[in-house]
């Protein structure tokens, strides 16, 4: 039964993902290649290879060179977009997974001191993003330490924000997972983990 991907602090090797090693190993041989190489160059599981590989083929990123089962397929990359792997679905079409969060980090770093909805209104301008996202990014954020409160709500007054020195890590923004704890991809760490109370036991 197909379980769908890991979270990302559990695919993660170092600062790099899954499909972000396999885009890499595709780059170093672009003109031939086949599933095994990839598998072994980019040090994960077939599986990931197999699965990000179709997404490719659908978008169009790379094409079959000869071969007719696909395990066993020589291929090639057609459509080189940077050193960057493409955010695509199984489909091979653009995936909008995490492009708020994206633009609410990237936001964060430009203007300085904001509120959720300054935040909100100009994150949308990158990715539609509400009011009520990013003020729980806000807070996820404020938990983990990398913003502080510059002045606190008030009535028809919201609190403001902005980074703590020295925590932008990197581009790529830390990451809200279900289970209550924050991951940051330009660290490859779990930097806060929400506290597990009493009654949770």
């Amino acid at each position: 039964m197909a379980t769908g991907r890991k979270r990302i602090d559990l695919e993660m090797q170092g600062t790099k993902g899954n499909r972000q090693r396999v885009w890499e190993a595709i780059r170093k041989t672009p003109a031939s290649f086949k599933i095994a190489d990839i598998t072994r160059h980019a040090n994960t599981d077939r599986t990931v290879v197999n699965t990000y590989l179709q997404s490719l083929l659908r978008g169009k990123f790379v094409e079959v060179v000869s071969g007719e089962l696909f395990e066993q397929q020589t291929l090639r990359l057609i459509k080189d977009v940077g050193a960057e792997a493409p955010a695509i679905t199984r489909e091979g079409k653009p995936s909008n997974s995490g492009k708020g969060m994206e633009a609410m980090w990237r936001t964060l770093r430009i203007l300085g001191e904001l509120n959720a909805e300054e935040l909100a209104t100009q994150a949308s301008l990158a990715s539609p993003t509400t009011v009520g996202t990013a003020r729980a990014y806000l807070v996820w954020l404020k938990r983990a330490g990398y913003i502080v409160e510059t002045s606190r709500s008030k009535p028809g007054c919201p609190a403001r924000y902005r980074l703590a020195p020295g925590k932008y890590t990197g581009p790529r923004p830390p990451m809200i997972q279900k289970i209550g704890q924050v991951f940051d991809p330009n660290l490859g760490e779990v930097v806060f983990r929400q506290p597990v109370k009493d009654n949770d036991l």
